[in-house]
């Protein structure tokens, strides 16, 4: 079997067969492809897509997150994961993982014969809504002048603002922040602390799909720090109020200890959906 990388030359050759989701992020560093044509040349066998975790940071294990595995027969997907499995060694990986909704009896078995532990788990994603947002108490605060949104400022400010958030080691969900271009981000619920002309605090929210948004960053610098973290919250949630549906839903990803604890604190006893999760180490 012919083994085929995803690219941005050929992504739109298989966008019948992938997730939009994959399609959109095709091309963006550190995310990476596989493909199996069918023996008649003309749909997939089967497919992979991943992205490279860490690979820039120093005393940090690299790592592989599956986003997103097809397969239509054991062979197929026994075949890809070997390549997918060739591919992260070669990158550097100590551990491939990944988090599924569900999975079907061809991918789990081959996933399992292939070396990953599957488990049942809460999921990382919380998963609320505008109207649900709406009834946060703080949001009724006044909402400072220099919070802004997105939208109403230049690239050149938010790559300013972008470095600021890496330098201090604040990347949210994006290890290829750097590398994003603003349009990339819902400019209209995304907001910012301007101070001095400056950006020094970004709340950054992409568009998943229709009527599904997600949080990827949430950074604000001292002095001010926690201060500016509601205010943003606050612009963005009044946002959301005004431009977008009550029952449009907002994931929450509890990525780190910290943002698990701030989305405890807003949503106390609210859990995520039971996923499938699965991990593999290498060496």
């Amino acid at each position: 079997m012919t083994i085929i990388e995803l690219t941005d030359d050929n992504a739109e050759d298989y966008e019948d067969f992938l997730d939009d989701t994959v399609m959109a992020d095709i091309g963006r560093e550190y995310h990476q492809g596989l493909i199996i044509e069918n023996s008649a040349g003309d749909g997939v066998r089967a497919s992979i897509f991943w992205e490279l975790k860490n690979a820039e940071v120093e005393d940090v294990d690299t790592t592989t997150e599956i986003l997103d595995l097809i397969a239509l027969d054991s062979d197929g997907c026994d075949e890809i994961l070997s390549a997918f499995d060739e591919k992260g060694i070669s990158s550097g990986a100590k551990r491939s993982y990944f988090e599924f909704a569900e999975l079907d009896t061809i991918r789990s078995e081959s996933l399992e014969s292939n070396g990953f532990k599957l488990q049942k788990a809460e999921s990382r994603d919380i998963y609320v809504t505008v109207g649900d947002l709406a009834k946060l108490p703080f949001i009724k605060m006044k909402t400072p002048e220099y919070i802004k949104s997105l939208s109403e400022v230049t690239e050149r400010q938010f790559k300013t603002g972008v470095m600021a958030s890496v330098l201090h080691g604040r990347y949210g969900l994006l290890d290829d922040l750097p590398f994003l271009p603003m349009r990339w981000f819902d400019t209209e619920l995304s907001s910012c602390v301007i101070t001095d002309g400056a950006i020094n605090g970004l709340l950054l929210v992409r568009r998943i799909k229709e009527g599904v948004y997600r949080v990827e960053l949430l950074f604000a610098m001292q002095p001010d720090a926690n201060i500016n973290l509601l205010n943003l919250m606050r612009y963005t949630i009044r946002a959301a109020l005004k431009k977008r549906s009550a029952d449009d839903v907002i994931i929450l990803r509890r990525h780190s200890a910290s943002t698990a604890a701030l989305v405890k604190k807003l949503f106390p006893g609210r859990r995520g959906e039971e996923i499938i999760r699965g991990e593999k180490v290498y060496g």
